[in-house]
């Protein structure tokens, strides 16, 4: 099976390790959004993941809008605070972005990052074929394939968050299209190695 390319992000956690909050079984992935600078090259994933760790929090994956994948290889199990309510069961994918929730361009603005769309599509194939969770739309409390919009009208520990809110349910990004792409990757036989 041929494996994913991607920047190894472990370092941090093996620096970092009070944010690994134990081992558990996965069933989900949470897609979110940086709301960061969106800076060319691979300095603002590494920017991201340096403040996330900084502050206690953590992320197993990561996309940025020229293609980059970045991935905490050996932590695909890791209990990583990303999520409220699903942080032991879930793999976050945060997806470096500038987009402020209430722009009227949202929707447009994750249009024109298909480059990033389709890293964040790969990655969950590979995470699929690694780990064997489901491609299919999760409201965020069943196995599959989630926002953190949908987990915060779901769980009280994530309430306010809106990242990835999906169009399908009024929202402006399309995870439906990002399903459905992966579901092709997972095709290909991706996977993390």
């Amino acid at each position: 099976m041929p494996r994913l390319s991607y920047l190894n992000t472990a370092p941090y956690y093996i620096r970092h390790p009070e944010v690994v909050h134990g081992r558990h079984q996965k069933d989900m992935i949470a897609l979110h959004e940086t709301v960061s600078p969106d800076i060319i090259g691979l300095s603002d994933i590494q920017g991201v993941e340096r403040y996330l760790t900084e502050i206690g929090y953590g992320i197993h994956g990561m996309t940025d809008n020229e293609g980059y994948i970045a991935w905490a290889r050996g932590y695909g199990n890791a209990v990583l605070y990303h999520c409220g309510g699903v942080n032991e069961r879930s793999i976050g994918i945060e997806q470096v972005a500038r987009t402020p929730k209430d722009s009227p361009t949202s929707k447009a603005y994750w249009d024109g990052r298909k480059k990033e769309l389709r890293a964040t599509a790969k990655l969950c194939a590979a995470i699929h074929n690694t780990w064997g969770i489901q491609l299919r739309f999760s409201n965020g409390d069943s196995p599959g394939v989630t926002s953190h919009w949908n987990v915060s009208q779901t769980y009280p520990e994530s309430q306010g968050h809106w990242d990835c809110h999906p169009v399908h349910q009024g929202g402006y990004y399309p995870i439906l299209y990002v399903i459905q792409l992966a579901r092709i990757y997972a095709r290909l036989g991706l996977t993390l190695g």
